[in-house]
């Protein structure tokens, strides 16, 4: 394999970055909304941010969380040095999962604040994680391709990104990736 081009593999890194902060920052409005209502003891408000939050988790955070085992993870794993951070990479996301499980089936609005306040100590430190250890390991290896291993992958970058890789333009303006 020809040796990644290193501007590339920077953008690729720094689109997940970009991703990463935008699903963090999604995942703190969520949480926030669900303890606001719970504050106030606003139980109907409790119960349709909760349905919210649940429907968000499975749209978009747990989808990225099993794109990433499937691509990101196996390449790092392989890495000198690699397979202990990726062991622990996926005992978070299984934490993750189990957070969001215990969420959805929160019988009081307290257990499901404690699960929503959990879920964001949780992924902040995860992600972090990714971003400091997983990421720059992948964009050191002489033999891996992040951008190449990004190709299709909606739920690491977005879709918005995503376009940017295939296409050159974005034209969003949003999402972060760079593109315009």
């Amino acid at each position: 394999m020809a040796q990644p081009d290193t501007a590339t593999e920077q953008h690729a890194a720094e689109a997940v970055v970009r991703h990463h902060a935008q699903l963090a920052e999604a995942l703190d409005g969520h949480a926030a909304r669900l303890l606001d209502a719970a504050e106030r003891a606003d139980a109907p408000q409790v119960w349709q941010r909760r349905a919210e939050f649940v429907t968000w988790l499975h749209a978009e955070l747990l989808p990225h969380a099993r794109a990433e085992e499937a691509t990101l993870y196996p390449a790092a794993a392989a890495r000198p040095g690699g397979e202990l951070l990726v062991a622990g990479m996926r005992d978070e996301h299984a934490v993750i999962t189990g957070l969001a499980t215990e969420l959805e089936q929160a019988a009081s609005p307290v257990r499901a604040a404690a699960a929503a306040r959990a879920l964001v100590a949780v992924l902040a430190t995860h992600l972090t994680k990714e971003n400091e250890l997983l990421i720059p390991l992948l964009v050191r290896a002489d033999d891996v391709s992040l951008a190449g291993l990004l190709a299709g992958m909606h739920d690491l970058i977005g879709d918005h990104a995503q376009r940017a890789a295939d296409d050159g333009t974005c034209g969003c303006g949003g999402c972060g990736c760079g593109g315009g």
